[in-house]
């Protein structure tokens, strides 16, 4: 997160220490989970509107008075930090959190599986357990058998 403030511009006026709160109340708020959950997690915080006027914001408990440790934010700063978040949250969804990172895309999986679903189908059974082929005369070939032609 802390790459992200320095990063993109949009990001530079979130301070360390709201950053460093945010990051831990997203975090301690749900079970544990990886790192990319938790970095969705902490978009989907932002995204959901924690930062936007009349919103929830975020509190600091080392102050004895209520009060947002993103108070120095303008207004469309939040309205800016918010807007970005749910562009980042859906690069994330859909598989492009490279672009998020600014990092490289990695590269695709060398044995990738094509066909998901065996493109070979079941014989047709009748109720009895029977083969019911309409052709009597084909048959399947099986491993070593040779295939016959007439």
């Amino acid at each position: 997160m802390r790459d992200l403030c320095g990063r993109v511009s949009t990001w530079t006026p979130l301070n360390d220490w709201s950053l460093e709160l945010l990051v831990e109340k997203c975090l301690s708020s749900g079970g544990p989970c990886g790192p990319g959950d938790s970095l969705r997690r902490i978009f989907e915080s932002i995204a959901s509107g924690l930062f936007l006027p009349g919103g929830p914001g975020l509190y600091d408990p080392c102050e004895k008075d209520p009060s947002d440790a993103a108070g120095n934010l303008t207004n469309q700063e939040r309205e800016d930090i918010t807007a970005s978040s749910q562009q980042a949250l859906r690069l994330i969804s859909f598989r492009q959190i490279h672009k998020v990172l600014g990092m490289d895309q990695m590269p695709s999986p060398r044995f990738q599986n094509k066909n998901r679903f065996n493109p070979r189908k079941r014989r047709r059974t009748n109720s009895t357990g029977e083969n019911a082929d309409l052709d009597e005369g084909k048959k399947d070939k099986k491993d070593g058998e040779e295939e016959s032609s007439a």
